[in-house]
């Protein structure tokens, strides 16, 4: 629809502190975004940001933490949604995990889309 082509939901890949001490948002499709608010701490890797588009304002902030509606984008379930039931941080060289309900992946394979009772696109499964 023209309203949802109107934004984009992205993933935030890292964080970057640039000169005047500015945080800078480095997204999945290679897009850098500059945020200048005081909760800029709030932002974390792995988290998604609905950004209007082409303006590439940040319109709302998704968290990635258990109760997310994510989209996977790799492994064997790739192409479903799920909600996260736990995600396991691993301190170690192994990759985090994620754990849905009756399978788990790792957290590069997926992306958040929204709360689980209100995701900010449908996705056909």
């Amino acid at each position: 629809s023209a309203d949802e082509a109107s934004w984009k939901v992205c993933r935030i890949e890292g964080k970057t502190t640039i000169k005047g001490g500015r945080t800078q948002l480095n997204l999945h499709d290679g897009r850098n975004i500059l945020v200048d608010d005081p909760s800029k701490d709030a932002y974390s890797t792995g988290d998604s940001l609905k950004i209007s588009l082409p303006d590439q304002k940040v319109v709302e902030h998704i968290r990635f933490a258990e109760g997310t509606r994510c989209y996977l984008i790799g492994g064997a379930h790739v192409g479903s949604t799920a909600e996260v039931t736990e995600y396991v941080e691993k301190r170690s060289s192994m990759p985090n995990e994620v754990q849905f309900d009756g399978f788990g992946t790792v957290a590069r394979n997926v992306f958040a889309i929204g709360d689980a009772s209100m995701p900010l696109t449908e996705v056909a499964e």
